[in-house]
């Protein structure tokens, strides 16, 4: 329920958004648009380049994961992330930034363009939407959403 709840409650923010959402900083408050920056910096720096030694500066000891294939508690995640590779220098951008972020009251919510190959047709792509929802409490990354579904484990080699 708590997924449907979050993945609901993005969907809402994204069908409200007005005819030319790029234009919606604009219409934020200082500190939505604080939250979004703080955001994206997390993203940048811990998701991206992998310095997950940076994440107590952004998301709380408690953190909420709703990602079926992320454990919850910054600790957690911590560890989840430390096995996706070594830390990488960090970009002074995101390489493929959100194509729509927006903060509201405590939420942020990006979402993103992606293209993959059409399983019905190996020769031909198909582009789709993902977006990921936070929480923002105390200045950190308190809760997260997205549109993950469970994923088998890695095989492991013999």
């Amino acid at each position: 329920m708590q997924f449907f709840k979050g993945g609901l409650l993005a969907l809402l923010f994204i069908a409200s958004l007005p005819a030319g959402a790029q234009d919606m900083p604009s219409t934020m408050t200082a500190q939505e648009k604080a939250n979004v920056k703080m955001v994206l910096d997390w993203w940048r720096e811990v998701i991206v380049a992998h310095h997950v030694e940076l994440a107590p500066k952004y998301q709380a000891e408690d953190y909420i994961q709703h990602n079926p294939n992320i454990p919850t508690g910054r600790a957690a995640f911590v560890k989840f992330f430390s096995t996706l590779g070594p830390p990488v220098p960090i970009p002074d951008r995101l390489p493929n930034p959100p194509a729509v972020a927006f903060g509201k009251g405590d939420y942020v919510v990006l979402v993103w363009n992606h293209s993959a190959v059409d399983p019905a047709n190996p020769r031909r792509t198909y582009d789709y939407n993902s977006f990921d929802c936070l929480r923002i409490q105390n200045g950190k990354v308190q809760e997260h959403w997205d549109d993950a579904r469970k994923q088998a484990p890695p095989a492991r080699g013999n």
